[in-house]
């Protein structure tokens, strides 16, 4: 039951998020709210900056383990440990919930590297 509860945290926290349009480059890409996009810069890009992480920064944030909620993160010197770190625990979040999947990965891709759900 606990882990149903986690999943489902997960899960709302995230539609939330899109719905709230408060992290730049996500958002619904169709009227019926059915598909949506995150950015995904790889960590290796020189041009990543911190606001391209802040949606892995709090969702990963809003994972709880099994010592309960985490604590906040503290800001990593630059862009480093910190932002794999919170790229893996939204990852396994999005993965864990079984709410969303993967329809197209454009990470890789120049100009508008992004995931779409």
């Amino acid at each position: 039951a606990r882990r149903e509860a986690q999943r489902l945290r997960f899960g709302q926290w995230l539609l939330s998020a899109i719905n709230s349009g408060s992290y730049r480059g996500l958002h619904w890409i169709n009227p019926a709210h059915a598909t949506f996009r995150v950015p995904w810069k790889h960590n290796a890009r020189k041009d990543i900056t911190s606001s391209d992480l802040e949606v892995f920064k709090v969702g990963g944030m809003s994972v709880t383990s099994s010592d309960g909620p985490r604590a906040h993160l503290p800001e990593p010197p630059g862009l480093g440990k910190g932002q794999w770190e919170w790229k893996t625990n939204f990852r396994c979040a999005l993965r864990s919930t079984h709410m969303f999947k993967l329809e197209q990965d454009h990470s890789k891709r120049g100009d508008d590297p992004h995931k779409v759900f």
